[in-house]
């Protein structure tokens, strides 16, 4: 009786993962992943194959996948299938080819430093395809950092804070639930045969994150994807030096960007929602309804007479009465003060300083926070979205005294682009707004906009904590999640570094405006009118 054809495939690409890439020049990364695949699956029930191709490798990672595809194991077969190339450096070639030497309906892509974890995972990954949704086709692991705490649990794409790891940083057994998911990560990247065939598999133009695309296409082709808790691995990529391939280089990370740029028409690191909205309607791109299943502000009727706002249920009668709220407050007066101040002392010339006192708060709500730093002698102009809050501010300062200018305030009709001039003012604070904004991309480009070159833009938001509910915590940021947006969404200088604050304080950033490229500024330009028309990928 012959044995059963293999259901799950396991593909291994392989480039410099031997003991001689690692940065202790002991540590065995592809050696450690392939022993782990052996204990943990020697008695697995589930028929499989084991395939790797070798990109090249100029390491002893070669010589390991050569020894291992000589030995034998479940019913006396050989461990594993070489396939041994020249270099090309596109990942993309190698997982293709791996795909078409396999026979497997369940496909399993695994880097060369991971690590497997959970014995029998190839039976229960096989149970989660079968008890799931029929158009569940893709599944990604638990992913665990070598300390024991979990890397991602899959991962957020067309999200406020974009691009970034879900449960980063949370203890191993945080998460104990399966969940829907925009990504999971291609280092441990299960999916249907199916799924592949019609995607049409990983698209040889992008170098690097060809999952990220894969799964989009996936997803817009009525596919689902989630993260499961029950299958664990470590991802060792930490203790792997530097490789010399094109993929890894800056220039090639830029490649992938504007690849993939050109061919969604939204950046993969911080998308602009509206874009998205717009060019994906009607698409089940567009799944999550926490991001996408309400209406965008631009759609929504704007009130020209709403309710009038009651002080006593404003921010002004809270800040007498919550010694907490009050304590939050004055931390920020602080901090923009201080701002200043540094300004200040770089601009010794009196004329230069007065300009710099010239400062927009976006998103000020009924405008406690402009009014206490107009009571500091600041040129203040407070903008917020709701009529309201605006009349409220307007009324609650008519009768206020101010050592300089009193303080101004204007309605923001357009949900993209606040009433201000472009460069007219010369630091623009976001406190408490980003984390609460529902397309923090428009909301930077906007912070941009009205910066004058060189323009100091100020963020102050809460950090996530555990006593945050799960889906306050999902839009809290974390620090590398903050610089990270600033950074893809362009024209910032990052002058302070979040990461080093008092954790029990707020995430504070402060960033210098710069000119962005001129590619970059025809397409924010663009942005900052209207998305394009909604066509598919």
């Amino acid at each position: 009786m012959s044995d059963p054809a293999p259901r799950v495939s396991i593909l291994i690409p392989n480039y410099n993962n031997g003991k001689a890439s690692s940065h202790d020049g002991q540590t065995d990364l592809l050696g450690d992943l392939l022993q782990s695949l052996h204990d943990t699956l020697q008695d697995d029930p589930t028929p499989l194959e084991l395939i790797a191709y070798d990109d090249g490798s100029t390491d002893d990672s070669l010589d390991t996948l050569r020894s291992w595809s000589k030995k034998t194991w479940r019913n006396n077969l050989p461990f594993i299938k070489l396939i041994e190339a020249k270099h090309t450096g596109v990942l993309s070639i190698g997982a293709n080819r791996l795909v078409r030497e396999s026979v497997g309906d369940i496909l399993v892509r695994l880097d060369g430093d991971t690590q497997m974890l959970t014995r029998h995972w190839a039976a229960l990954l096989c149970q989660s395809f079968d008890q799931g949704h029929p158009r569940l086709g893709v599944v990604g692991p638990k992913q665990l950092r070598p300390d024991g705490k979990i890397h991602a649990f899959g991962d957020w794409l067309l999200h406020p804070k974009g691009y970034h790891h879900i449960e980063a940083g949370s203890g191993r057994y945080a998460v104990t639930h399966a969940i829907e998911v925009d990504h999971v990560m291609g280092c441990f990247y299960c999916c249907k045969r199916a799924v592949y065939d019609e995607v049409g598999g990983y698209d040889e133009s992008i170098l690097r994150g060809q999952t990220v695309d894969f799964g989009l296409s996936a997803r817009l082709k009525g596919w689902s994807c989630f993260a499961i808790p029950h299958i664990e691995y470590i991802h060792r990529h930490g203790l792997r030096g530097a490789r010399q391939t094109t993929a890894d280089t800056q220039e090639g990370v830029k490649q992938t960007l504007d690849t993939f740029r050109k061919k969604w028409g939204f950046d993969r690191i911080a998308p602009d929602l509206d874009v998205v909205r717009e060019k994906y309607a009607g698409t089940p791109l567009l799944w999550n309804a926490r991001v996408f299943g309400t209406p965008p502000p631009s759609a929504q009727p704007l009130t020209q007479n709403p309710p009038a706002l009651a002080i006593e249920q404003s921010e002004w009668a809270r800040y007498g009465q919550d010694d907490a709220f009050k304590q939050s407050t004055d931390l920020r007066v602080v901090i923009a003060l201080q701002v200043l101040s540094q300004i200040n002392q770089a601009q010794p010339d009196k004329s230069k300083i007065d300009k710099l006192r010239k400062t927009a708060i976006l998103g000020c709500s009924a405008g406690l926070l402009t009014h206490l730093l107009a009571g500091q002698g600041l040129s203040c102009i407070g903008i917020d979205t709701h009529p309201g809050k605006i009349n409220l501010a307007q009324q609650c300062v008519t009768n206020q005294t101010y050592p300089a200018d009193r303080p101004q305030f204007a309605h923001q009709t357009d949900p993209r682009r606040s009433p201000l001039d472009n460069g007219t003012a010369d630091v623009a604070l976001l406190f408490d707004q980003i984390d609460n904004h529902n397309n923090p991309v428009a909301l930077l480009r906007d912070a941009h906009r009205v910066l004058a070159d060189q323009g100091l833009l100020v963020i102050v938001t809460k950090r996530p904590t555990q006593a945050c509910n799960p889906h306050e915590a999902q839009r809290c940021y974390r620090a590398s999640q903050l610089l990270a947006q600033l950074q893809a969404v362009g024209g910032w200088q990052i002058l302070s570094d979040p990461r080093q604050g008092d954790p029990t304080h707020p995430l504070i950033v402060i960033a210098r405006r710069v000119a962005l490229p001129e590619s970059t500024q025809s397409k924010s330009a663009q942005a900052q009118t209207s998305p394009e028309p909604a066509h598919a990928a």
